[in-house]
């Protein structure tokens, strides 16, 4: 049986002189160009506000120049103007985490109506609106992959550095003994110039600033100074002879603990029983005996100071009960304290609550409060699950900034215990970091794990998916 011919196309080969046709390669488009650069851009500015923030750059010129630069009513509409551009509003949303934050906003606005002093409420709402909320949305919505997530820790690392060269430079030791940045009319208006509040402004960023220089990808010369950097940040801590600072290095220390392995676990012990019998040798008296005072020992200012914040968490309770829907008024319970004491005929404390938690249970009422803590909890929570598919993944970059951004959590949160520091831009700004950290980083795992899935184990290199090297700082 003959078999059947098959025929075959001829190939076409090009005449003699004449060359043959190009094919056309598709070309991008100016407007698909732009697309790609635009979340580059909008992240670019969302990182120029956390910087210019969490470096208190704004006061860092006023006490250089000393003329207010207003620097941040520049940065601030741009930032919104990138996350609205960048999609960063609904993308952000997307996390319970946000509207937890929203509820929250949300129920602090509805308690203005009811306060004792209207025009101050009306005063604190709108500042948080103008420039604490925004973190929220440009932390968490901006940064779309795992490359803009340490992007952030890097940023908020090199604000760090910023921190303690201001500190460096106009920090100044009281006649107690404390170093602060209240130096006469060069620290007045900061809001890190209290002791205590720098230090628990330090106590938040230093963690990052570590993240930084235990990077082994980073060579020998700036690890180093970086570490001699967090080894006087949490000098300067101790100097401020805060308490609550202690308190909360402490609970950072026994978080490390908990999170570590055996062999890490050991060398944190040795660590911190040799710093427990160096550094007291280190500080003055002063310093010492203020310490030293949360362990019984003899010290009148701080004992005073401990009489002043028991009352004030005492009154704080009691306004929570007899105002537990709208509380007396965002920012109103030094004035209500004040009121109430004059009426009975005694003089008044006229402070804060010294605590962030019941600031706000106190003075915007029990539903706030709730709603605050439950956008801490989720942020906290997806981190933590974040953390845990990473280093079941082999991914330990990941894990690691996670555990960075737990421990810098464990300690903030404890310090703001003893401060009333809820108005402030910390918190929006590290849920948003959360849900930045959820977002690319199960982003990046997802994508690991459907690499995996189509290619061969056996053809797939080990270093194929780790993420990309960290960006320095600029």
């Amino acid at each position: 049986m003959t078999p059947p011919i098959q025929r075959t196309t001829p190939t076409r080969r090009p005449l003699p002189g004449v060359a043959p046709k190009k094919t056309p390669v598709p070309q991008q488009s100016a407007m698909s160009q732009n697309a790609q650069d635009l979340p580059k851009l909008a992240f670019d500015i969302g990182r120029l506000m956390v910087f210019v923030t969490f470096g208190m750059i704004a006061e860092f010129l006023f006490f250089l120049l000393h003329f207010n630069t207003y620097i941040a009513y520049l940065v601030i509409p741009l930032a919104w103007i990138a996350v609205v551009a960048a999609g960063g509003i609904g993308r952000t949303l997307r996390h319970r985490a946000a509207w937890y934050w929203m509820m929250f906003w949300f129920f602090m606005m509805l308690s203005v109506p009811f306060s004792t002093w209207l025009g101050g409420s009306v005063a604190r709402v709108q500042a948080y609106t103008e420039f604490c909320l925004p973190l929220l949305f440009v932390v968490g919505g901006l940064a779309t992959n795992w490359e803009h997530v340490n992007g952030l820790f890097y940023t908020i690392g090199g604000a760090a550095v910023v921190n303690l060269v201001n500190a460096r430079v106009f920090g100044a030791t009281d006649e107690e003994g404390r170093i602060s940045l209240d130096n006469g009319a060069v620290g007045m208006g900061s809001s890190i110039g209290n002791s205590n509040d720098l230090a628990s402004h330090l106590i938040l960023v230093l963690p990052f600033l570590l993240f930084i220089a235990t990077d082994s990808r980073r060579s020998a010369a700036i690890r180093y100074p970086l570490l001699a950097g967090v080894a006087y940040g949490f000098w300067i801590i101790l100097g401020t002879a805060s308490r609550g600072a202690l308190i909360a290095i402490g609970v950072m220390f026994l978080f490390t603990l908990w999170r570590a392995s055996a062999f890490q676990r050991m060398a944190f012990l040795v660590v911190g029983l040799v710093l427990a019998v160096a550094v007291p040798l280190c500080l003055p008296t002063a310093t010492v005996l203020r310490l030293a005072s949360l362990f019984g020992g003899e010290h009148e200012e701080a004992k005073e100071s401990q009489e002043s914040r028991t009352y004030l968490l005492q009154q704080s309770l009691l306004y929570t009960l007899q105002h537990p829907v709208f509380g007396v008024g965002p920012d109103q319970f030094s004035n209500y304290e004040g009121m109430m004491s004059n009426a009975k005929g005694e003089h008044g404390e006229w402070h804060a609550t010294h605590n962030s938690y019941t600031q706000i249970s106190s003075e915007c009422g029990v539903p706030a409060l709730v709603c605050l803590l439950a956008g801490i909890g989720s942020a906290l929570a997806t981190v933590s699950r974040t953390g845990r598919r990473a280093k079941r993944a082999g991914v330990p970059e990941i894990a690691r900034a996670c555990m960075f951004y737990q421990v810098a959590m464990a300690g903030f949160l404890a310090s703001i215990f003893f401060l009333a520091n809820a108005y402030r831009y910390y918190l929006p700004a590290m849920v948003g970091l959360a849900i930045a950290i959820g977002a690319a980083g199960n982003r990046f795992l997802n994508e690991k794990e459907a690499a995996e899935t189509a290619v061969p184990p056996a053809t797939v290199r080990k270093d194929r998916h780790l993420p990309k090297r960290s960006p320095s700082f600029a």
